[in-house]
């Protein structure tokens, strides 16, 4: 893949050794602490539903990051290299993509033809393949209703409910033509489970014990953060040309970076998959001064996109 990028963006053999090396102990350190802050925000939140306090809110808001960012080691471990650990990815994996409303096998598969055809058609990203959804919508409602990550939202939800109800080749064939036939069995079972788990709460939340309830509002507060941070990776870049020419580079913050263990150097994985997340800041140091679109923050990505850049 490299050969295809100008020479500034090219890694040396003895660049690629060190940058590709796995290691268990930077993401199982990262996940014990991000998922050991998502369940005391998630205690926080119910402890606090009923008493009436202020905090309240933020304890929710960030439950609702904290879930959000359940998207990033789900990420990493769908593409083995989180971890030099097989078993890790599959265990992280299958947490974190349920935490995330995601079938974890369906997941891989999809991500995996995201990577092949990156913002182009035949990206299941793309929506029905219509390169015309692949630029900011230009209604400023439409824009808004994309950013608040609700139709995503509902997206996996229907997924969800009509993979309850047993599908036929055609079925998937039409909706979900990237999932290979063996791997559908095991994607149905995934998502019923995951349905179970969100039944099974809802019903606590209904019969034992209200507050549990946010937990499940913690849902949609999710995608809010989810629906601007997905849409800044590849929205509104160019259809042609190499990968780094599609997607962008957001350096953030530091807190952004941690959380979503180091993708909004997007361009940077999508050139360079293989790099696991540790090793990301170094590959960005690497080959920034060749890539093509980057940008100082989120804010910088939405300001650029109001000005039509």
């Amino acid at each position: 893949m490299e050969g295809e990028f100008s020479s500034t963006t090219t890694l040396t053999a003895d660049e690629r050794r060190e940058l590709y090396a796995r290691r268990d102990g930077p993401g199982l350190r990262r996940f014990t602490v991000q998922l050991a802050l998502l369940a005391a925000s998630a205690a926080a939140v119910v402890a606090l539903a009923d008493a009436d306090a202020w905090w309240f809110w933020p304890a929710f808001a960030a439950y609702s990051v904290l879930l959000a960012s359940m998207f990033a080691p789900m990420h990493e471990a769908g593409h083995g290299t989180a971890f030099a650990s097989k078993q890790l990815n599959r265990r992280v994996l299958q947490i974190a993509a349920n935490l995330s409303l995601l079938p974890p096998t369906a997941f891989v598969a999809f991500h995996f033809e995201h990577h092949r055809k990156t913002h182009e058609v035949g990206d299941p990203e793309i929506p029905g393949g219509n390169l015309e959804l692949a630029a900011w919508p230009k209604n400023p409602i439409a824009a808004l209703i994309v950013l608040s990550g609700l139709p995503l939202l509902l997206g996996k939800l229907i997924v969800l409910l009509t993979l309850v109800v047993p599908r036929g080749p055609q079925w998937f064939d039409k909706w979900l033509p990237w999932l290979p036939a063996a791997q559908r069995p095991a994607t149905i079972a995934e998502a019923r489970r995951i349905l179970a788990g969100l039944a099974a709460l809802a019903l606590l939340a209904w019969q034992v014990w209200p507050p549990l309830g946010w937990l499940l509002a913690g849902l949609a507060g999710a995608h809010v953060v989810l629906g601007p941070y997905l849409a800044a990776e590849h929205t509104g870049m160019p259809t042609t040309g190499d990968v780094l020419a599609r997607t962008r580079s957001i350096r953030s913050n530091a807190v952004v970076r941690w959380l979503f263990w180091n993708m909004p150097y997007h361009a940077e994985h999508h050139g360079w998959p293989a790099v696991p997340f540790h090793a990301v800041p170094a590959l960005h140091r690497r080959v920034a001064p060749g890539l093509p679109h980057r940008y100082r923050g989120y804010l910088h990505v939405y300001l650029a996109a109001l000005r039509g850049r």
